[in-house]
């Protein structure tokens, strides 16, 4: 996908190595939330975390559950249209290129999704009305 796409991999373990390609940065850690700011879209495993933060900033996903929720989160998101899930042990580099793609494609309706969730994030008021919701819940 090179002149297509540039990547950013974050790559804890340090599995790849730091060199990365011309159009790929290879990195142990990143500053997801400043990121999601300047990104297209994201490929992911499926963690409700990164999956609930790129929605919020409207972004499509390429999702590839491993274990516990991730598979259950992963069919909401293609459910939702929001994203394309893809089988973690088994795509082969052309359908996952092809995923990435779809999500990119400013034809298809991914984005319109996903943007369509986050606008329902927002108006539901964020992070600090569901602490206050919490707070109150437990006072009672």
């Amino acid at each position: 996908m090179a002149g297509k796409v540039r990547a950013i991999v974050v790559d804890p373990a340090g599995v790849l190595g730091a060199e990365g390609r011309d159009h790929i940065l290879v990195r142990d850690h990143v500053p997801q939330l400043a990121l999601l700011e300047r990104v297209d879209a994201v490929v992911c495993h499926a963690g409700h975390n990164t999956v609930c933060e790129t929605l919020w900033h409207g972004l499509p996903l390429v999702v590839a559950p491993i274990r516990d929720d991730q598979p259950i989160v992963a069919g909401q998101v293609a459910d939702a249209g929001a994203g394309v899930r893809v089988r973690f042990g088994r795509v082969s580099a052309a359908q996952l290129a092809a995923a990435i793609e779809a999500v990119l494609d400013q034809e298809a309706d991914y984005r319109a999704a996903a943007e369509r969730i986050a606008r329902s994030f927002h108006s539901a008021g964020g992070t600090r009305t569901a602490a206050d919701r919490l707070v109150n819940l437990l006072a009672r």
